[in-house]
């Protein structure tokens, strides 16, 4: 029994430690994957705390066809996903990135990292969801394909295929901005 399996059974044995150590394990990954995608702190704050509402009263049905962690991220996704159809749009938070690039006694070279992300992050935004998704999952995440696909019900050919496109439309989006590419 790996130890998601033991934590999960812990928990469903009436424990709420082991739904607190899978918190604190995923809390994290969850929070950086949903970032990427929304790009607000706040809100993606919120949609991971109700992310893990949402496995707390569903770790009963959680059937372990598949590790607990793609599982988890297959709800962090879809919950993401809904948020963005019902907002229909992403708010840009150009503001606070312009405002935490103006920092006072910074080395040069630590504000140009920073300046670097934030193109990045940026450009990133305008990567078209599905693609991003996929990106994200993979290059910050660092999933393998298989899992890949598993959290997004499709095939690994599909996955590699977004990857590829996304990759395509973020240096088409730095270029755009004028940035050198990373």
């Amino acid at each position: 029994m790996n130890a998601d399996n033991y934590y999960i059974e812990e928990f469903l044995a009436g424990k709420p430690q082991g739904f607190e150590v899978l918190v604190r394990k995923y809390q994290n990954r969850a929070l950086n994957i949903v970032y990427s995608l929304v790009g607000q702190d706040r809100e993606s704050e919120d949609i991971v705390q109700e992310v893990f509402l949402k496995v707390y009263h569903n770790l009963k049905s959680f059937r372990r066809q598949s590790q607990f962690s793609t599982w988890l991220y297959r709800i962090v996704v879809n919950t993401t996903y809904d948020l963005l159809r019902k907002r229909k749009e992403f708010v840009n938070d150009d503001a606070a990135l312009e405002a935490g690039s103006v920092l006072c006694g910074v080395p040069q070279e630590a504000l140009l990292v920073k300046e670097r992300d934030a193109a990045v992050h940026k450009a990133l935004r305008n990567v078209p969801i599905k693609y991003r998704t996929a990106l994200v999952l993979k290059d910050i995440e660092g999933l393998s394909y298989i899992e890949i696909s598993r959290v997004l019900s499709c095939s690994i050919g599909t996955v590699e295929s977004r990857i590829y496109r996304a990759r395509q439309f973020l240096k088409a989006e730095l270029l755009r901005f004028g940035g050198e590419l990373i």
